[in-house]
């Protein structure tokens, strides 16, 4: 037999990186600064300070900033040296046409696998653009940051489009005369329509994940103005398919527009125990939605068991792999005392409806009660017995602001409700702990949290559930990798 020279497996080029040791892991970190004359310059271990990464819930898109060491004027005099691998580039310069960018890839070894270049796992590999620029010094180093953010939203906050919703108007395609009440079309078909349009990318939408809602809005783009402005409009007048409010994320490079009641309703089934997987069986795991982040356990020193009946105490399971945090990393923050007084008075809606000639005043809509009805909260573990995590203001029940509508829509009728339920976010229980760096604990997901507790008094029976993420900061940087976390707590035992 022929002697077959043995194939030789050969791993990917590597990037040229940074590597950063913290909590026992090496990671790669490769940031390259670019702009479009095709001028580049590598963040190397000299000139890299941190990178620090944040997502809110009130924005669906991922910012952040890039701390350069600019010692001896590095960022404007140093040249760009990687190699033989791309070849001849020259330095990075600024050229103030808002076409800078900035790639971020940072991985680490996959523990399971054999420690070898192609066993990598990517954390993040995303393009940025650059919007800001700002000299400081901290330490008494003199430091260059580059603000970067998502680079859709390059197209977005740059792009002056002509658009309106005629451009959807099934009447006004078909060449016909507008009626009363036609002009105006579904929020969510519009909002998809000017993504597309701005982007130029019929797959920026994530279908699977959007509801168009029952909505409408007439809205043309003033000239001058960019798609931000008409995305803040367009989601003023969404109203869900399950009549709740809306929140627009970014996920895996697409838009996903979902209600807070499907987000709710998804993130936890109680599955029939009799119906369980072997697997479930094994280790009494609950069934869980793509928009679960990770769950926590909060360490106290007490090695006494603790058992429990409720189901927010074993939604995950005895072998879930959680992540620590001790009890003097964790802040604990109580709502307002007088938060149904001020961000949560009653929001009553009063609509004039042209249509009809006539005042309709929607008093049963936008209070605390409402808010609970439209976020689903009984299908949270223990939801028969829990409640929102806010108390009505029964003694000053008057206190509201009015809200004047003038439309003639059924939808308008939930805008109070859907605007005080997102209020709700600012006045709840809130949590804020450090952790090891993890980006995918982004905000508007929801991560299960516990507590190693014997005897808990009325505030840490309380903790056990599902919380809401609103903020994620994740900085990378020498020797650390560590993220902090807000969050909030949408229900509480009655």
């Amino acid at each position: 037999m022929a002697n077959v020279p043995e194939a030789k497996i050969k791993a990917p080029q590597d990037l040229p990186h940074v590597t950063i040791n913290a909590n026992g892991t090496d990671y790669k970190v490769s940031a390259f600064l670019f702009n479009n004359r095709g001028e580049a310059k590598f963040a190397d271990a000299n000139t890299l300070n941190k990178i620090v990464f944040e997502s809110n819930h009130n924005t669906p898109f991922l910012v952040g900033s890039i701390y350069i060491n600019d010692t001896e004027n590095a960022t404007t005099l140093s040249k760009v040296d990687l190699g033989t691998m791309v070849g001849s580039i020259s330095e990075y310069n600024s050229y103030g046409d808002g076409q800078e960018f900035l790639r971020i890839k940072i991985a680490a070894k996959t523990p399971e696998k054999v420690s070898c270049n192609y066993t990598d796992e990517v954390i993040l590999d995303k393009i940025f653009v650059v919007v800001d620029k700002q000299n400081t010094v901290q330490d008494n180093t003199k430091l260059t940051l580059y603000y970067f953010i998502d680079n859709v939203f390059w197209h977005l906050g740059n792009k002056l489009l002509p658009w309106s919703t005629d451009r959807i108007n099934e009447t006004i395609q078909k060449g016909e005369q507008l009626k009363w009440g036609q002009a105006k079309v579904n929020s969510g078909r519009a909002l998809k329509d000017l993504l597309v349009w701005f982007t130029d990318d019929p797959d920026i939408i994530d279908h699977d994940n959007w509801d168009n809602g029952i909505g409408k809005v007439y809205y043309t783009i003033p000239a001058g103005e960019n798609a931000l402005k008409a995305i803040r409009e367009i989601m003023k007048t969404y109203v869900s398919t399950d009549e709740s409010g809306g929140v627009l994320t970014h996920y895996n490079g697409q838009f996903q527009l979902q209600s807070i009641r499907s987000n709710v309703n998804k993130i936890y089934s109680n599955t029939d125990k009799s119906k369980y997987t072997a697997l479930q069986s094994l280790f009494g795991q609950s069934n869980l939605g793509n928009n679960f982040a990770g769950g926590i356990k909060i360490q106290t020193n007490d090695n006494r068991e603790n058992y429990t009946n409720k189901e927010a105490g074993n939604v995950l399971g005895r072998h879930f792999n959680y992540i620590p945090v001790d009890i003097n990393n964790i802040q604990f923050t109580e709502g307002h005392p007088r938060a149904t007084f001020n961000t949560l008075k009653k929001q009553e809606v009063i609509q004039f409806d042209i249509k009809r000639k006539q005042w309709i005043f929607h008093s049963d809509k936008g209070n605390i009660s409402t808010v609970e009805n439209a976020s689903s909260l009984e299908s949270l573990p223990d939801g028969k017995t829990n409640k929102i995590n806010i108390d009505i203001n029964s003694e000053f029940s008057n206190v509201k602001d009015r809200l004047f509508v003038l439309d003639d829509e059924n939808s308008v009728m939930h805008y109070g409700t859907i605007k005080l339920q997102k209020q709700l976010f600012d006045s709840l229980t809130k949590a804020n702990f450090n952790c090891v760096g993890n980006i995918e604990l982004s905000s508007n997901k929801f991560l299960y949290m516990n507590i190693d507790l014997n005897n808990k008094n009325a505030f840490a029976e309380k903790i056990p559930g599902f919380w809401y993420i609103t903020k994620n900061i994740t900085t990378i940087g020498a020797e650390e990798y560590s993220t902090n976390i807000e969050c909030v707590k949408l229900d509480k035992p009655k």
